[in-house]
Order: structure tokens, then sequence, then C-alpha cells
């Protein structure tokens, strides 16, 4: 048949019989409420073209009910979002003063050391090409020099004012949040980070 199928987490439950299709009893390891909404993600080309027929049977005879274009989520732009951040972190992390990375008060922060180690021409700003430069020198990514979509977006979440610059304030609102943020991620400090990274100066890049 056409391929294409649900993928589940542990709490979906599915109950299974000879002659009828599989139909999904418990969500969230709850029983299904039949007045209850739930949300399911999927590529909205997806409600129409065959791929879960229940979904194509039920927009055919309900058109009306097909969700306007701005009432879901870019899939790429989403992706790419979680990338960046976690790229942001990566880089945050190997920039540190410290072996641990941590910011808190027995271990100094340093927003302005931080911003020194990726501002490559030191005028006090880290631009898109020194994100694309701290992704090949800080975390060891194979880039391309004329592709920087992923900096940018990597750019745009370390700045935290939105003014299109990534300064020392942005840097120095990350110090005052990493704390919570690594209380969350206890279990990924307790792999040692390569010496290589830690040895990481903005000299040594240029």
């Amino acid at each position: 048949p056409i391929p294409g199928w649900f993928q589940y987490d542990v709490g979906v439950t599915e109950e299974y019989s000879d002659d009828k299709p599989p139909v999904v009893t418990h969500v969230g390891g709850q029983p299904i409420e039949m007045d209850r909404i739930y949300r399911v993600a999927t590529k909205i080309s997806d409600l129409t073209n065959g791929q879960s027929k229940p979904f194509t049977d039920y927009f055919t005879a309900h058109p009306d009910l097909f969700p306007s274009k701005g009432a879901y989520t870019n899939i790429h732009a989403e992706l790419m979002g979680y990338f960046a951040r976690n790229l942001w972190r990566k880089i945050w992390d190997n920039i540190s003063p410290s072996l641990n990375g941590l910011c808190d008060p027995a271990n100094e922060c340093d927003p302005k050391g931080r911003l020194e180690k990726l501002d490559l021409d030191e005028d006090g700003i880290v631009g898109i090409d020194e994100i694309h430069a701290a992704l090949r020198d800080v975390v060891g990514l194979s880039v391309d020099e004329n592709e920087k979509s992923l900096a940018q977006f990597v750019h745009s979440f370390a700045d935290t004012t939105g003014d299109g610059q990534v300064t020392v304030q942005d840097f120095e609102l990350f110090c005052d949040e990493m704390p919570q943020a690594y209380k969350r991620d206890e279990w990924r400090l307790a792999y040692s980070r390569s010496t290589a990274s830690v040895q990481f100066t903005a000299k040594s890049a240029k």
C-alpha cells in the first residue's frame, strides 16, 4: 500500500484485530477521550495526499476545516532553530574560561572574555561571519564558505536583544540564564570535553 505511518511514543497504545485496521486506544498512557482535541505533527500535504486514509477522507469531506496557511509551523525553520540553539550551546561551552563551563558566583562567567574569543576583528560585535568561523574552528563542523544559513540562524539565536548585533549585553544575558540550563543538563556535564576545544582562542583562528 501507500507508504507512510504514524510514529508513536511509548504512551500510545493501539488495539489490533484480524478484520479491522488498528485503533489508537490510549495517548500519554491515558484512554482516548472522544471529546478531546489531540495534536498531531505531520506535513500539511499529508492531510490530503493519501498517506493517511483517515486524514484524506476527513479533509476531503470537510475542506473548510483544512488548516489555513498561517496556522501551522514551518518545519524547516523549526529544525534550523533547534540546531541553532544546540550549536550556540556548544560554542558557549567551548569558549568557557574553565573546564566545566559553569556560570555561577564561584566560577566567573566572563561575558567579555567569551565575546573576545569569537570577535575576530575586535570591533566588540560578533557577526555572522564570526559565528560561521566558530562553527568551523570551535565546534569543528565542516562548513561551506559560501553557505552561511546555519550561521545566520545561530547568530539570530545569540542576538537576545533583537537589535541585529551580538554584543557583550547578549553574553551577559546568557551568563544570567546558563546556570538554569546547566542544571537541566547535569547528565551531559558528566562527560568531559576535549582538550583541543578548551584551548581555542581568537588568535588561534586568525
